[in-house]
């Protein structure tokens, strides 16, 4: 019987008993922390606390802007940044409230606010500023961010509210570095301060939003910030937010995760499994917002490692996947075909003629590429991808795929963390990734041979790269830098040094408790005004 034809108690009803059942057989202390979460939500309704529960499929390995490679939403809210962007991806104000450049490009000057606060009270300065950068830039700190920022020759503080830059060369890309999530800024010293602590049990910032609470793999619990009256000036709200508490929940099972919105255990779900999407749109109580993804998922296998180091190989791979049958599969249709290294909505950057240079579908061909690297008689391998459903269907498909040219795989799945750890330890073999970021240098992120082992998971270490890479990102003109990273993906998709699948949509299903919802195409804005009914 259809969910949509079930009453809405007895659906409920149904509902709470099936994630019973599923929270039961979870691994140890997923239902405490589930039962925790509801007598949470019941206490809060009785104080009129205003509790916003968004649903993800997994965590982060630490919850440090300065030390993860994989970002979660709550350091968004829990740190501010130097540079913001509108709802129209504009760059504007936020820490710093203006900002000159030198006629070389080489000198930026950014003015600072003054009425700043971090959530321990410290006050907001240029030492804050320096700090973070030196420290992202430190070795020692072994930060995946630390490349992106490396035309930052120094940092210099001219006076507590006035920072100064010295670049190493132009570098337009300077104002989306300082925009993202990375380039948080924390109080110095905190390493210091904190010690092990800090990105685990401590996490400061002067955002909108403190940490509460961080059970890996479970939740993040976020309180507003009473003292916040900051806000950027393109904000509807600039002031303490309106929803006093947000709680990320995660939910590695999709259908779990699909329960759970549709009971209202949460109110905002990311990442909307596409298999889903026609029950939401019937639910009255639902909304799903629809907008084209700055993401892609893609096949990789680590290349320093046989029978990887042969291009042969790697294009014999490519060949086998059948990417249209794995949109259909996998994601219903909504979605289309990867056939490069960025998707097509980074318009400047993206490289048009991508599609005629990809690998077709050609079963035939994969096996004759593998016969000439000496795999006539094929391969045997491990495919690894995280627990979550969508992985874990894309794998089974890439599976049978593969198999169909006589690579036969063993699929090993795992957590988010543990899935870290491994393509930090470099276990990996065929492995399954996807990722969200809005800037041709998600390239420099994983393919420059400074990143090796990680985030360079694919362990590609080639000089040929590295130049075309960095001649890209140091050009004088935003026009001339896009460029050239069109020909650094020329070069990526001869190598064939991934096996790129597709670009889904991005869909986000919202309650209709929450009020005021406003996408952003990078980071949702929470504290703008957001609100929701308090049960």
């Amino acid at each position: 019987m259809s969910l949509n034809k079930i009453k809405k108690p007895l659906l409920i009803a149904l509902v709470m008993a099936l994630l019973t059942s599923v929270f039961t057989g979870c691994s140890s202390g997923t239902t405490d922390s589930n039962t925790e979460n509801a007598d949470a939500g019941a206490a809060a309704a009785e104080n009129g606390e205003k509790v916003l529960v968004i649903g993800f499929d997994q965590d982060s390995d630490i919850m440090d802007t300065m030390r993860t490679a994989w970002y979660s939403d709550a350091l968004i809210y829990i740190h501010d940044r130097l540079i913001t962007r509108d709802y129209e991806f504009n760059y504007k104000p936020g820490l710093a409230e203006s900002w000159d450049v030198s006629e070389d490009g080489t000198v930026w000057t950014f003015h600072l606010r003054k009425d700043v606060k971090f959530h321990n009270g410290k006050p907001f300065t240029a030492e804050d500023v320096k700090w973070t950068i030196d420290t992202i830039k430190d070795p020692d700190t072994a930060s995946p961010f630390r490349e992106d920022l490396a035309a930052i020759k120094e940092v210099e503080v001219i006076d507590d509210h006035t920072v100064r830059f010295i670049l190493e060369y132009p570098f337009p890309n300077l104002l989306y570095n300082l925009s993202a999530t990375a380039a948080g800024i924390h109080p110095a010293n905190a390493y210091e301060e904190y010690g092990d602590d800090y990105g685990k049990k401590v996490v400061i910032g002067t955002g909108p939003y403190k940490l509460e609470e961080w059970i890996p793999g479970d939740k993040t619990v976020l309180v507003k910030n009473e003292d916040y009256n900051w806000g950027p000036e393109w904000m509807e709200n600039r002031g303490p937010a309106l929803i006093d508490k947000i709680v990320l929940k995660i939910i590695p099972d999709e259908n779990s995760r699909i329960m759970e919105l549709e009971v209202g255990g949460i109110h905002i779900l990311r990442n909307v499994p596409e298999t889903y999407v026609e029950q939401l749109d019937n639910n009255p109580d639902i909304t799903v917002h629809k907008n084209p993804a700055t993401k892609l998922g893609y096949l990789a296998y680590a290349t320093d490692k046989e029978p990887f180091t042969d291009v042969r190989v790697r294009r014999a791979i490519n060949h086998a996947l059948n990417k249209e049958e794995i949109i259909q599969f996998v994601f219903k249709g909504m979605g289309e075909p990867a056939y490069g290294y960025l998707p097509p909505a980074l318009k400047d950057e993206y490289l048009e003629e991508s599609q005629e240079l990809a690998y077709e579908y050609d079963p035939d061909k994969a096996k004759q590429l593998l016969a000439e690297a000496g795999y006539a008689d094929g391969l045997e391998l491990t495919l690894s991808a995280d627990n979550s459903s969508k992985s874990s269907k894309l794998a089974e498909i890439i599976q049978n795929q593969l198999k169909e040219v006589g690579i036969n795989t063993n699929i090993q799945l795992y957590d988010s963390a543990s899935y870290t750890d491994m393509l930090k330890e470099g276990k990996q073999e065929l492995f399954i990734r996807e990722y969200s970021w809005s800037n041709a240098d998600i390239i420099d992120w994983f393919l420059l041979s400074e990143r090796f082992p990680y985030p360079n998971h694919s362990r590609w270490v080639d000089e040929k790269t590295d130049e075309l890479i960095k001649s890209a990102a140091r050009q004088p003109t935003w026009e001339e830098r896009a460029e050239g990273y069109k020909e650094v993906q020329r070069y990526l998709i001869d190598q064939a040094v991934w096996a790129p699948i597709y670009i889904p949509v991005q869909m986000i299903a919202v309650r209709k408790e929450v009020k005021n919802f406003k996408y952003h195409p990078w980071m949702l804005q929470y504290n703008d005004g957001f609100d929701i009914e308090a049960k």
